[in-house]
């Protein structure tokens, strides 16, 4: 082979490469197959895992779930007993359900910015105080729907309102003996005569002497109620203190000409309480007793068995047969108290028409402690009455 043949063979040889590399460029290049999206996640696919029914079923707090358009998709039994609702509502507005504007403005707002918010409300229907917050579903700009919890805080908000009461009425009950205390104290400064000081100085200690009562008995119903005052029962006769609670107030019946007198029936049955303690109750009622009735009118005091049996069913060994509860009352023939003041006589601090019983002094803490008292001898204390002709407390105690 000749230099001129090896020439061209190399040529020929370049200009094949040459020209299979122009007819690949010419071929369309496969384009690798695309994979389909992943679909959006639904949050409320969760509505439908045993897991979640399991959890939400078994909580105390309401849970209600709402699509994008604010229609009921899911709520728990909680939520339903919370709303008083009779019927299940899927599928329907939650308007329809709730009936508050206020609860469907505050979900329409959480589904529009996808902000989570928080309201209290009290529904009429229910009387119950509960508190909403509803959380969005999803990531902003996908929201799907939103999840409304609902508290009961019915509870600590009556717990609330009565630390503000008591401080309220703690103030207005001491304002008054400090105020007169200054003014006595402005008057004695000024060198009066010897008599008025005397006078000045009296009214001085009995200024003391209510806030002291106040004091104590405040202290003492906080023992009670924080269950540090230990009750001492035993096995007593009931006559012994009912007589020695009216021996202490008749002094200040016999000032009034009212008269107090007893009716213990089964004096041989024994009750099993805290004699020192029912004695303080017999002492509170019997002065209330006293001290908001007419000049010359009576107390009665009442004891006798809930359920006695008949005297042949009754023995030496057992005296009460088959009683089991003391009923006794403490009646009286006074002013009697109005029907919308009865159901919060017990409440502390409270007073039945105070500018009419503010001469008759007193802390409004007397009943509150005897109805702790009694329910901790596991009775209880009630009263009935009708205004212009008497009352009458009564109240339960347990057969030794």
């Amino acid at each position: 082979m000749t230099v001129i043949d090896l020439v061209l063979s190399l040529a020929l040889l370049t200009s094949l490469g040459f020209c299979a590399w122009l007819w690949a460029r010419r071929q369309p290049t496969p384009t690798p197959p695309v994979p389909p999206p992943d679909p959006a996640p639904d949050p409320l696919a969760a509505l439908r895992q045993p897991t979640f029914l399991a959890v939400v079923g078994g909580i105390d707090t309401g849970v209600i779930v709402v699509d994008p358009t604010r229609q009921i998709q899911f709520l728990n039994e909680s939520a339903e007993a919370l709303l008083g609702i009779g019927q299940p509502l899927r599928g329907q507005g939650l308007i329809a359900m709730i009936r508050d504007h206020q609860a469907d403005a505050l979900v329409a707002q959480a589904l529009r910015d996808g902000e989570s918010r928080e309201i209290t409300l009290k529904p009429i229907p229910s009387g119950r105080t509960l508190r909403l917050r509803c959380t969005p579903l999803g990531p902003s700009g996908q929201i799907s729907g939103a999840m409304l919890l609902i508290h009961d805080v019915t509870q600590i908000s009556m717990l609330e309102r009565a630390r503000r009461d008591l401080v309220a009425n703690v103030s207005h009950e001491l304002r008054t003996p400090l105020a007169s205390l200054k003014l006595l104290v402005e008057t004695v400064q000024s060198a009066p005569p010897p008599e008025v000081v005397q006078r000045m100085l009296g009214l001085m200690a009995q200024e003391i002497d209510a806030v002291t009562q106040l004091v104590n008995e405040l202290h003492e119903l906080a023992q009670i109620e924080s269950g540090r005052v230990t009750l001492k029962l035993s096995p007593t006769p009931l006559l012994p203190v009912v007589e020695r609670a009216i021996a202490r107030i008749r002094p200040q019946a016999d000032r009034s000409q009212i008269t107090i007198s007893a009716e213990i029936q089964d004096e041989q049955c024994l009750a099993l309480i805290d004699a020192d303690r029912i004695g303080q109750v017999l002492l509170n009622l019997l002065h209330n007793a006293v001290k908001f009735n007419r000049v010359g009118g009576a107390v009665v005091v009442r004891a006798t068995l809930v359920a006695p049996v008949a005297p042949a069913e009754a023995t030496a060994d057992d005296p009460c047969g088959d009683g089991d509860w003391f009923h006794v009352s403490v009646s009286d023939t006074g002013i009697g108290i109005a029907s919308q003041d009865l159901p919060r006589i017990f409440e502390r601090f409270y007073k039945v028409d105070r500018a009419r019983t503010r001469h008759a002094g007193g802390t409004g803490l007397g009943l509150a402690i005897a109805k702790h008292l009694i329910e901790g001898h596991s009775g209880r204390l009630w009263a009935e009455s009708i205004e212009g002709r008497g009352s009458t407390f009564s109240f339960t105690l347990p057969v030794a």
